[in-house]
Order: structure tokens, then C-alpha cells, then sequence
């Protein structure tokens, strides 16, 4: 009989061929044009006109703000898009051309079975964002230093000394690709791994991929205003002790995705620290593998 530990760990060949196969269906998915079409509209806004009313000390901020801003939404509206479809694609995909029979009836765990199907889809994601990262990066590179040579061509002629040109600069290089953006985009992909455990929960739960997917999608919009949600229900009247207990119940299951999301924030030069990053791993290994776990029990239970 298997131990606790090795039902969680499960079999690292096992995991390994689950998740290279369910890479394989994704991609096959053509899920990929998606992305590709995001790097196209990234690439476009490299020409399109762009005018400033602003004097000329400042000029170049704004645009340097809103290429990185426009990038990363179409980052994040991907990821949560793809986490959500794709999830729930999965296992109702396997089931009907037979390859979830196929596998389940040799000896692989569910849990084994679902871990392979997280990976797989978090592999994917961390490639495609990477991608779409690495050419925010190398455009904010390449604009950046564009307007910052305007600029110091224009602040010389304006008479500006050196000493004094090199805040205005420093304004230009603080608006471009910095490593506080890179820990809000670390800090978003954590979150959306945990966002995948969650769906595979619900796919385990529910018939349908379209119901998965409203699911899926509900729970995250809850999860990003729970807090709001239950200060709102409990303005003016106090905390019922059935409402304390259901709130505990949501938290403990559902995350509060808004701590997650701070990518926006890190742009705008919020300071995310190594530390607070870790601390987020750490809240989000928990979720993922009481999600995880949650899900096997579920679908070792499942007719299919």
C-alpha cells in the first residue's frame, strides 16, 4: 500500500509522461495562435503615432508606461484565459477520445494523473508568457533607449548639463523593464498556477467543459473580491456567526487571487520584495496541493 508521502509525490516518470503527453494535446490545440496574435498587436503598437503634451523633460515616460501596461494586460488576459480554457478542456477531451480509459486502467494514480495534467499546462504557460515577456522586455529595450538619446539630445540642447539631464533619464530607464515589474509577473504566474489546480478541482466536480469554464471563471472573480464581497455583506450589521463560518470556508478553499495580482502595481513602481515573492510561493503550494488532493479524492470517486 502506498504512504501519504508517496500518493503526493507520486511517481516523477509517471507525472513526467502526463505531462509531456498533455503538453503534446495542447499544443496540438493550435492553442498557440493565441499568443501569436498578442505578439502581433505588441509589435504593431511600435507604430502607431504616438503625441505627448508634456514638456520636454518628460517626454518618453508615457509612452515607455503605456507599451509595458498594454503588454502586460494582454499577458495576464491570456494566462487567465488560457488557464481557464485549457484546464477544463482536459479531462472532458481524454474522456471522449477514450485516452483517460487508457491510462486510468493501468496502474497510474489519479493523483499522478492530475499533477501530469497541471504541469502540462503550466509548462505550456510559463513558455508562451515567457515569450511574450522576452519581447516586452526587448521592445521596452529598444524604445528605451530610442527616447533616451532623444532626450538627451534635447535636454543639451535646451542647456542642460550632464548632472542635470540624469534624472530626467533616470525617469526614462525607471519606466521601462525593471525587476520589481519581474517579481509582479512571477507573482501573477503563481497565482495562475494556482488558478489551474482550481479549475482541474471544478472539471472534477462538474460535467462539461463550458461549465467548468463559467466555474472557473467565477471563482477567480470571487476570489479577487471576497474581501470586498464580505465587508460589503457585513457593513452596518455586523459579522453573523453562520456568515464567519462560511467566509472561513471560502478563504480556506478559494484564495484571495488579489494577492496574486501585482503585476499592475510593480509597474507603477510599487516595491515587491524576494521575500514577500516567497511568501507567495509558499500560500500558493498550498493551495495547489490542497486543490490537487481535493480533485484525486474526487476523481477516484467519479463514473465516467
Amino acid at each position: 500500500m502506498r504512504t501519504l508521502g508517496q500518493a503526493l509525490l507520486g511517481s516523477p516518470a509517471r507525472v513526467a509522461a502526463v505531462a509531456g503527453a498533455t503538453l503534446t494535446q495542447l499544443l496540438r490545440m493550435r492553442l498557440f495562435l493565441v499568443p501569436a496574435a498578442v505578439a502581433l498587436l505588441v509589435l504593431l503598437l511600435q507604430f502607431v503615432p504616438y503625441q505627448e503634451g508634456v514638456c520636454v523633460e518628460f517626454q518618453g515616460v508615457a509612452q515607455l508606461l503605456f507599451l509595458k501596461d498594454v503588454c502586460l494586460g494582454c499577458m495576464q488576459l491570456f494566462a487567465l484565459l488560457f488557464c481557464v480554457a485549457a484546464t477544463a478542456l482536459l479531462i472532458p477531451r481524454d474522456a471522449e477520445d477514450r485516452i483517460l480509459y487508457t491510462i486510468l486502467c493501468k496502474p497510474v494514480p489519479r493523483f499522478d494523473y492530475l499533477l501530469g495534467k497541471w504541469l502540462g499546462v503550466v509548462a505550456l504557460l510559463l513558455l508562451v508568457v515567457g515569450l511574450l515577456d522576452g519581447l516586452m522586455v526587448l521592445l521596452l529595450e529598444l524604445r528605451g533607449a530610442s527616447l533616451a538619446a532623444s532626450l538627451r539630445e534635447q535636454l543639451t540642447l535646451a542647456g542642460y548639463s550632464p548632472e542635470q539631464a540624469a534624472p530626467y533619464l533616470e525617469q526614462v530607464a525607471e519606466a521601462g523593464n525593471t525587476w520589481n515589474v519581474q517579481r509582479g509577473i512571477l507573482a501573477s504566474l503563481l497565482g495562475y498556477g494556482v488558478l489551474t489546480g482550481l479549475t482541474l478541482l471544478i472539471s472534477c466536480c462538474t460535467s462539461g467543459s463550458l461549465v467548468s469554464m463559467m466555474f472557473g471563471l467565477g471563482a477567480y472573480a470571487l476570489g479577487m473580491s471576497q474581501g470586498t464581497l464580505f465587508a460589503l455583506l457585513s457593513a452596518g450589521q455586523g459579522v453573523s456567526a453562520s456568515l464567519q463560518v462560511v467566509q472561513r470556508a471560502v478563504q480556506f478553499l478559494l484564495p484571495d487571487f488579489s494577492l496574486f495580482a501585482v503585476a499592475d502595481a510593480a509597474a507603477a513602481g510599487t516595491p515587491l520584495s524576494w521575500g514577500m515573492l516567497g511568501a507567495l510561493a509558499l500560500l500558493a503550494f498550498f493551495y495547489i496541493l490542497l486543490h490537487l488532493s481535493v480533485a484525486a479524492l474526487i476523481f477516484s470517486r467519479k463514473e465516467f
